[in-house]
C-alpha cells in the first residue's frame, strides 16, 4: 500500500530561475552601489580639478603681474644708474676742475 503524502506536507524547492534571479538582484545592486561609490568620487576629482585649475589661473596671472612688475622695477632701476652714473661724471669733472684750477694757482703764485 502507497500513501501518497498530502500535496502541503511535501518539501518544495525553489525554481532554479528563482535562485537565478536572486543572485542577479544581488549582483546588479552591488553594482548600482560601485556605480554610486564611483560617481561620487568623479564629482570629488571633477570638483577637485576645477579648483586646481582656478588656483593655477590664480598663479598664472599673478606669475604675469610680477613679471610686469619686476620689468618696470628693473626699468627704474636701470634709469636711477644711469642719472647716478652722469651725476658721478658731472662731480668728477668738476673736482677735475678744481684740482686743475688749485694746481694752476700755485703755479702762478711761485
Amino acid at each position: 500500500m502507497s500513501v501518497t503524502p498530502a500535496p502541503f506536507l511535501t518539501e518544495s524547492r525553489p525554481s532554479p530561475w528563482l535562485t537565478m534571479a536572486v543572485t542577479i538582484v544581488v549582483s546588479l545592486l552591488g553594482l548600482a552601489v560601485q556605480w554610486g561609490t564611483l560617481g561620487a568620487d568623479l564629482r570629488n576629482l571633477e570638483r577637485r580639478a576645477t579648483a586646481t585649475e582656478a588656483e593655477l589661473a590664480r598663479v598664472s596671472s599673478v606669475q604675469v603681474t610680477e613679471a610686469t612688475q619686476l620689468a618696470r622695477l628693473e626699468a627704474l632701476v636701470e634709469a636711477r644708474f644711469d642719472g647716478m652714473a652722469a651725476e658721478l661724471g658731472r662731480l668728477a669733472r668738476a673736482v677735475e676742475r678744481l684740482t686743475d684750477a688749485r694746481s694752476a694757482t700755485a703755479r702762478d703764485s711761485r
